[in-house]
């Protein structure tokens, strides 16, 4: 199954990226695409003496604060260092506040923050609608997933053991939030117009399908899914998307 997504571990060491925080993996979830985790550990001080800002992120960071800009920061400098460009490419939001490259219309990324906690996805060669996200576990989430999760996600989940319905709620939220980052739009309704088809779950990684479907819009996905633990010991999940090749 795993060689349908092309997915390559890559040995991570410290010539090949320029930093010191912890990079806790980066993979090649699917052709010419490639998503890191990052845990934060610098200072805000370490990232405004080393990212080099066009004028409109700079506007957009000093609306700010706390945590927030220093999670800010480290995203857009992770995903400078899996660009593997010498020069960081300037990112820029469209109307709809998703992330593009303004120099480089071929590329294509996604962005994600959790707790301390960044995710790049970066993807080469007209990526187009893609999306990451990750979620650090919280103890609220039972309490957000009626929201989100339709009845036939709800009754899979509840066919799960006990301690794997937790996890799975976190990993539907990240499927569902990772697909909404590919439409790009907005105004989704995660019950009504996106889907996630059951999977096989093994207590660590799945990998499915998923469903947008709003008006004329249908398009499918890929989603590859995934636990896994941080130093500090603690969990998250993620997941990343890409259009799904007919």
């Amino acid at each position: 199954m795993t060689k349908n997504l092309y997915i390559i571990d890559i040995e991570i060491t410290a010539k090949k990226f320029r930093h010191s925080m912890p990079l806790l993996h980066a993979i090649h979830p699917f052709p010419n695409a490639t998503f890191a985790v990052w845990q934060i550990e610098e200072e805000e001080m370490f990232f405004q003496e080393n990212l080099v800002l066009s004028a409109v992120e700079i506007r957009e960071l000093e609306a700010l604060k706390g945590r927030r800009r220093q999670e800010w920061l480290a995203v857009r400098w992770l995903l400078h260092d899996i660009s593997g460009h010498a020069l960081r490419l300037p990112l820029a939001k469209d109307a709809f506040s998703k992330p593009f490259f303004t120099d480089q219309p071929g590329l294509a990324c996604s962005l994600s923050h959790s707790q301390k906690l960044v995710g790049a996805l970066l993807v080469e060669q007209g990526g187009g609608a893609v999306g990451c996200d990750l979620q650090v576990l919280v103890e609220k989430m039972p309490r957000l997933a009626p929201k989100f999760l339709n009845f036939r996600e709800t009754e899979f989940i509840r066919d799960q053991p006990r301690r794997e319905q937790f996890v799975l709620q976190h990993l539907f939220w990240t499927a569902k939030e990772s697909l909404y980052k590919a439409y790009g739009i907005k105004d989704l309704d995660f019950r009504a117009h996106l889907e996630v088809a059951p999977f096989v779950w093994n207590g660590t990684e799945a990998m499915t399908t998923g469903q947008i479907r709003k008006n004329t819009y249908d398009q499918s996905f890929r989603l590859w899914m995934k636990s896994e633990e941080r130093p500090a010991g603690s969990e998250y999940v993620w997941t990343v998307c890409a259009p799904l090749e007919s």
